[in-house]
């Protein structure tokens, strides 16, 4: 059975979520190695632990979000009705625990107030660099943005008997809407000429009385 676009979109999409969220994850390993290598003097060390334990969750969060997904995308590789629930339950679910993740970063755990001395606001900056603040938060966004789009897709009625049928025991192939409101059409039309037909044949075998 060949596959529908608007599946193989969803597949992607998947697919697309679950690599933007491995580099999230590899951004936070790469700012874990980043904050283990600093010597920082001014920063107190009850800052540098939140930052820390911050930057470690969103790396487990992520990595294992990750895999979760890949397996998804694995299973979505022959469209089931089990895969289309799991999309519909896990995609959300990573969506809102990423863009929770993002609202609560590390950053806040340093964030400077203004009235700090240069040097202080510099150890900051070297905390919870900036280029680990725009990147890890745009693979967020986007991963979230596509898990979104991926569980609201599903919800197309078209797409929904793509799934079942090709989970079930019917092997009848997918049929776009445009498809089924054409047959329909034609369908109405062969009804109403059988019921004109079926009207001139009784008319045509009544006999005139008197």
């Amino acid at each position: 059975m060949s596959i529908p676009a608007q599946v193989r979109l969803v597949h992607w999409s998947i697919i697309a979520s679950a690599l933007l969220l491995a580099i999230a994850s590899a951004l936070s390993w790469a700012a874990l190695e980043n904050l283990a290598s600093l010597h920082l003097k001014l920063v107190s060390e009850n800052q540098i632990e939140r930052a820390h334990v911050d930057i470690l969750n969103s790396f487990y969060s992520a990595g294992g979000s990750a895999l979760v997904l890949a397996v998804i995308a694995v299973a979505l590789r022959k469209p089931s009705s089990q895969a289309r629930a799991a999309v519909w339950v896990v995609a959300p679910i990573i969506a809102l625990t990423t863009l929770c993740f993002l609202v609560g970063g590390p950053e806040y755990a340093v964030a400077p107030t203004g009235e700090e001395p240069a040097e202080l606001q510099a150890e900051y900056a070297q905390v919870v660099p900036d280029w680990y603040t725009w990147s890890h938060g745009v693979t967020g966004v986007l991963a979230a943005a596509l898990l979104i789009f991926g569980a609201v897709f599903l919800t197309r009625s078209d797409l929904r008997e793509a799934y079942v049928n090709a989970g079930g025991t019917e092997t009848r192939g997918y049929t776009s809407w445009v498809d089924r409101t054409g047959g329909a059409a034609a369908d109405v039309t062969r009804d109403e000429a059988r019921g004109t037909s079926g009207e001139r044949s009784r008319d045509d075998g009544v006999e005139p009385r008197g």
